[in-house]
């Protein structure tokens, strides 16, 4: 946790990002105790963000509260995130299903264009560039999808999201996996083979967040 993240998030929420992508990496261990005062401290801030972003945390079962003892990460904080991974995955999938079937043939170009604009990234070594493309990509997905409500469940999700995307990209061998699956996917789509489509993207997903849990 050595600097904040350059989005538009509340400081509680940023903060939170990050106790959730260390949880993720196994640099903050289950069972460790979180203590109020020290991450304060280090960052120079009040305890209300950090009471706040604890109590996200702790609504996303990743942290627990022991009675005059203090906040924990939880035991099963790791498998918590593996288990939103895979709901989020049937709900990705649906949504590739319904692209499939709804969007233009221009508008599944325009998911080829991004998956060239992630190679790009690849070749140069760019993480942050990779990240957001690939971000893009899914979230373009979800728009082609055409339902408002879909939309908004998968949104939900999306802290979640991304701290499985900035530790799975961090690879070579994971980044040239992730394209792979992503033109296949997109192949998939512009060919109208939607049932097929959403089981590539569920198993991207989901072999995804394996391969980070049992990292």
């Amino acid at each position: 946790m050595d600097s904040f993240i350059q989005i538009p998030l509340p400081l509680s929420q940023q903060l939170a990002f990050m106790i959730r992508n260390e949880i993720a990496s196994g640099e903050i261990k289950s069972g460790e105790r979180l203590d109020v005062k020290s991450i304060c401290e280090r960052f120079g801030i009040s305890e209300t963000p950090v009471k706040e972003a604890f109590k996200i945390l702790q609504s996303e079962g990743l942290l627990r509260i022991k009675p005059r003892s203090g906040t924990y990460v939880s035991d099963y904080a790791q498998s918590g995130i593996q288990s939103l991974s895979y709901i989020r995955s049937a709900l990705e999938g649906a949504a590739v299903n319904l692209a499939t079937q709804r969007a233009t043939n221009e508008e599944l170009d325009s998911l080829e264009k991004l998956l060239d604009g992630s190679d790009e990234a690849i070749k140069n070594n760019d993480q942050g560039a990779l990240v957001m493309m690939n971000t893009n990509f899914h979230r373009k997905i979800r728009e082609l999808a055409k339902s408002d409500y879909l939309f908004n469940l998968i949104e939900q999700m999306i802290a979640f999201d991304l701290t499985i995307r900035n530790k799975a990209l961090v690879t070579m061998e994971n980044r040239i996996k992730g394209s792979y699956e992503h033109r296949k996917i997109v192949s998939l789509m512009k060919n109208k083979r939607a049932n097929e489509a959403e089981e590539a993207m569920i198993r991207h997903i989901r072999g995804t967040a394996d391969d980070i849990v049992t990292a």
